[in-house]
């Protein structure tokens, strides 16, 4: 995979899809050490559209400001090409990534350090699969290749479990691009109900979107969608740190995601309580390395997908 990789449109339009994101990090607390700004800005993007980041979040916003002192915001992204550029612009000082836009930060030059990756439980690692689904009901689809001349929904260009892994999937199963009617719904949640609804065929979506979180929430009845493809295990959500920050700043916050950052340690505290507790749904984050997500960028490599390639 090219070393050099550029997402020049997504530059071009950062000011258009980060909200409210003010004066660049880069201009706060500068020193010959590196970067020691007043506030933390945390990049993301929801993985539902329904739910706010400051819902997703909150426990973690906490333990930040505890752990470093420094006040703590989260920055509301419309895309994973918005987050790497954050960073890249020094507009953000923190961003969660999913597996895809990490690798592509990290490898078209985005100044990162990982800070860990999430983990739905304690003691589990880091990792879950992509799913393509169709409502129970459907008689016609019953594998990737039954994909071909519907209306699929998938999440993000940039979405390793909403687009890359399932155009790997497809390929695969012989399915090319104009086989069939490409939709991007915008999140995994978004997919999944439109799939439910009828809006699309089939559809892309996270394991836990599926068996569990929309169940849970009652916007899905459980047995309503049918599972007809599971992807190999895609590496952990990351979350990573900006190298230009205080060596003292970025210590502070990779101890915390890695030490203190899961549900146990910060409901002991008092930052939340029971569900609440939950990092986007998750228990919290372990430790990862660069190295866990070359098969994300060995499926960059088979697909040859333009999300993972010189924009040049």
């Amino acid at each position: 995979m090219p070393r050099h990789l550029r997402l020049p449109l997504a530059a071009a339009l950062l000011p258009l899809v980060l909200t409210a994101c003010g004066a660049s990090a880069s201009d706060n607390g500068s020193t010959s050490e590196g970067r020691d700004p007043d506030t933390l800005v945390v990049a993301a993007i929801p993985s539902e559209n329904s739910t706010s980041l400051a819902q997703q979040y909150a426990p973690l916003v906490k333990l930040l400001k505890a752990e470093t002192g420094k006040k703590v915001r989260m920055q509301k992204a419309t895309s994973y090409a918005a987050v790497i550029e954050a960073q890249r612009a020094h507009k953000a000082d923190i961003a969660l990534y999913g597996p895809l836009s990490y690798v592509v930060a990290k490898d078209s030059g985005v100044d990162v350090k990982l800070s860990g990756a999430l983990v739905t439980a304690k003691g589990a690692k880091p990792g879950y699969k992509s799913y393509g689904i169709t409502r129970s009901g459907s008689k016609d689809i019953n594998s990737l290749a039954d994909f071909k001349g519907h209306k699929v929904c998938f999440v993000d260009p940039t979405s390793t479990s909403g687009y890359l892994y399932p155009q790997a999937g497809l390929l695969k199963a012989g399915v090319k691009a104009a086989d069939y009617t490409k939709v991007m719904a915008g999140g995994h949640d978004a997919s999944a109900l439109s799939v439910a609804s009828g809006d699309c065929d089939a559809g892309f979506a996270f394991d836990t979107m599926v068996d569990s979180d929309l169940i849970k929430q009652g916007k899905l009845k459980k047995g309503q969608l049918k599972t007809v493809w599971k992807s190999s295990e895609i590496p952990g959500s990351p979350a990573a740190v900006s190298t230009d920050l205080t060596a003292s700043l970025q210590k502070k916050i990779v101890d915390a995601f890695l030490t203190k950052g899961n549900a146990d340690y910060m409901e002991s505290k008092g930052y939340c309580s029971g569900d609440g507790c939950m990092i986007d749904g998750n228990w919290g984050f372990a430790a990862v390395k660069d190295s866990d997500y070359d098969s994300v960028r060995a499926v960059c490599d088979a697909t040859k997908d333009a999300q993972c390639k010189d924009g040049s």
